[in-house]
């Protein structure tokens, strides 16, 4: 059981944790506010973007996958389709043999899109392995594999 101190640290907690902390809420704040800018000026949500961000790697997934990787109700995932949709950059089809089940794929109106919208990010993640080793630019992308899995694996409310 984690015992908390007065001054909201805890005890036998790691003294990097903090660091971590401000490092992350400042890669967050920065980050978030960049994608914030770029979605509003193209009207998506971050959901709406999300979801184009999973269709960008991989098109054609069924949706109840889709709405899995989101963490979304199908109804949910539903919704931002049906918007995305209407605005060009997903369609739906039938799978063949089962034209019940629909699968979503990205079109070259929102591949085109995603490509602008997350460019800014990727020139930003560049430049920071720019500044590091071959050996450190390895363990980063090493790090972010855990942060992702551990993401992963974190109950969705």
């Amino acid at each position: 059981m984690t015992k908390y101190l007065q001054n909201g640290a805890i005890r036998g907690m790691d003294p990097r944790v903090p660091e971590l902390e401000r490092i992350a809420t400042l890669l967050q704040r920065r980050f978030l506010i960049d994608l914030f800018r770029q979605t509003s000026a193209k009207r998506l949500s971050i959901p709406q973007f999300t979801l184009l961000g999973f269709l960008a790697v991989e098109s054609g997934v069924p949706m109840g996958v889709l709405a899995k990787r989101m963490g979304h109700a199908t109804s949910a995932t539903t919704g931002l389709v049906d918007r995305l949709e209407g605005v060009g950059l997903v369609r739906r089809q039938a799978l063949k043999g089962d034209r019940r089940q629909k699968l979503v794929e990205i079109t070259a109106k929102g591949k085109e899109l995603m490509g602008r919208l997350q460019g800014e990010l990727r020139q930003h993640l560049s430049a920071i392995l720019g500044q590091l080793d071959l050996g450190d630019q390895d363990a980063w992308v090493r790090i972010y594999r855990v942060m992702e899995n551990y993401c992963r694996d974190l109950p969705r409310n």
